[in-house]
Order: C-alpha cells, then structure tokens, then sequence
C-alpha cells in the first residue's frame, strides 16, 4: 500500500506545479491569441498564394493559447469568478470566446463540420461571458470603473459576422451584429464622456485605451461581410470614424509604449489587425463598384495599418516570451 502511495506522490506533486503555473497565466492573454488569429487573417486577405498556410498556423498558436487560458479558468473555477468580476480584466475575457470564433473560421477548409460546432460554441460563451459581466457591473457599477475594454463584451460579439463565412446562420449574424452596432452607438458618447470629463483612466488599465480603435472598425467589417449592397450613409460614418480612432491611438501609443509591461499589452493587438481587415474589406467593395480612385486611398491606408498591426502584433510576442518564459528561466534569481 505504501509504495502505491509512493508512486502516485510525485504523479501529485507534478500535477499541483502545473495547476500552480496555469494559475499565474494571465487571462488578458486573450486578447494576444485574438490579434494573432486576426493578423493571420488580414495577412491571407492580401496573399491569396498563401491563404491555407497563413491561417492555419496563426489558428494553431491562437488555439494552444487560448487552451490554455480555458484549463487555468476549468482548473481555478473561484479564480474565473473573480476575474469576471473584475471590471478590467471581466471586460477583456470574451477575447477567448472572439479568439475561437477566429480559429473555427480559419480552419473551416480542413475542418468544414467541424468549424461550425466550434463557431457557434464561441458565440454562445461570448454571450454567456457578456451576460455575466454584465450582472457583475449593474451590481457594482461606477463611471470611474468604466474604460474602453468595456466595449468588448457587446460590440465583439460582431466578430461572429466577421467570421460568418460559410456558417449558415445568416439569421443569427444579422441580429448579433445589430446588437453590437447598436450597442456601440449608445455606448460610445458615454465613455466619451467618461474619458474627457473624469478622472483619468489609472495607469494599470491605460492600455485598454487602444481598444478605442476596434470598434468603429468592427462594425465596418462586419457589415461589409453580412451585406453585398451596404448603405453608404452607414460606411461614411463607419470608416472615417475607424480611420479616425485608429489614428487616435497611434498618437496614445507615444504614452503607452512607454508604460512598464503588463498582461494588458494585448490590449494593442486585435485593435489594430482589425483597422485594417475593415480598410482591406472597404477597398474591395469600392473596387467592384467601381471607386478607383477612392479605392487607391483606402488600400495605402489599409497596407499601413497592416504593416503597423504586424509590427505591434510582433512587438507583443515579443514581451510576452521574454516577461514569462526568458525572465523566469534567466532572471528569477537576480
């Protein structure tokens, strides 16, 4: 008896150091798994040649992170309870559910069953994620808790129109998209507000402040992707707002490259690769109806933007290795 206790304690003892490192991923890696998904489909936009191989492996590093992230929060049930209550770190978790939805798109040529399962079961953990953010800010609700990562959990939802290729569920899409666009519109003059007029967003939460850039363009890319004859009042308001926010974080990245690295710098990524899948998206429609010269415009403008996204994607990964896997292994005793 004895020695079978013996051999199942260092079974233990393995399994308690995994469940201690999974605790210390930070969720906010989310947002990461979300932009490098994202990233590889812009980059498979504009490299026809290269479509399958792009996006598969920018799916397989977005799955192994977000896998992750889902055995810590499954392993640590009291630990996802908090975080979702958590009004920063509650409003970037529906990046797994975005993450996933980006994957299953990804992979819907080699896994066309499949992908579909995978699709909706995002769509229904995103709700699920949002309705519990929710109830958590009614119950503890202040304006000074309020930062821009606030509009993730109901404007993301637009990322199932983003990703709606060959899903089946047009129905579904369009009110999914409604919802987010029109949760966009109420809450944009609020956090407006919120940003000008009040205390200033503490340093810790500031790099939510480039999600500031997604939504406009969000909902730009999702509507080109549920309708072939979009209504050109709707893409005025909606691309020169994406263009302006983006630009507007631009200027906010001289202040936030500067701030010491934190889980939060991921806040950076999806933001950006999403700008320019809306202005690659825009160029197209402009193309087949016929604004060349529009058309020229918005495709330099969406190569920039790409070219910027893929830098401050790498730039990330970057951090990211070194904060938590070079650190630990070459500067823990120092």
């Amino acid at each position: 008896m004895s020695t079978i206790l013996e051999h199942c304690q260092p079974k233990n003892t393995i399994l308690k150091k995994v469940k201690a490192k999974l605790e210390q991923i930070p969720t906010p890696m989310g947002g990461l798994a979300l932009g490098i998904a994202s990233l590889g489909s812009a980059w498979a936009m504009v490299s026809p040649n290269w479509v399958e191989p792009i996006k598969i492996t920018s799916a397989v590093i977005a799955s192994i992170l977000i896998l992750v992230i889902v055995l810590k929060l499954l392993l640590h049930f009291n630990l996802f309870k908090k975080e979702l209550a958590h009004p920063v770190i509650g409003s970037v978790m529906p990046t797994c559910a975005m993450s996933i939805m980006v994957v299953a798109q990804s992979l819907f040529k080699v896994m066309p069953e499949a992908a579909p399962i995978l699709w909706l079961s995002a769509i229904i953990c995103h709700i699920a994620l949002l309705v519990g953010f929710i109830a958590n800010r009614i119950v503890n609700f202040e304006l000074e808790h309020m930062v821009p990562s606030w509009f993730v959990p109901p404007v993301g939802i637009i990322v199932a129109a983003v990703t709606s290729h060959g899903m089946n569920f047009d129905g579904l899409v369009y009110w999914l998209f409604i919802f987010g666009i029109s949760c966009y519109a109420i809450e944009l003059p609020i956090m407006l507000y919120r940003l000008i007029f009040r205390a200033p967003i503490p340093d810790a939460a500031l790099p939510t402040f480039a999600v500031m850039a997604a939504p406009a363009s969000l909902a730009l890319a999702g509507y080109l992707k549920i309708t072939s004859q979009p209504d050109p009042l709707l893409l005025l308001v909606l691309a020169p707002l994406g263009v302006f926010m983006t630009g507007l974080v631009y200027i906010g990245f001289i202040r936030l490259l500067r701030l010491p690295f934190s889980p939060g710098y991921t806040a950076f990524t999806f933001p950006m690769v999403i700008s320019a899948i809306a202005l690659i998206k825009l160029t197209d429609w402009l193309l087949i109806n016929n604004f060349t010269w529009l058309a020229t415009i918005t495709d330099n403008l969406a190569w920039l933007e790409l070219i910027i996204a893929t830098g401050i994607v790498s730039y990330v990964i970057v951090r990211y290795v070194f904060h938590y896997m070079v650190k630990p292994l070459f500067f823990a005793s120092r």
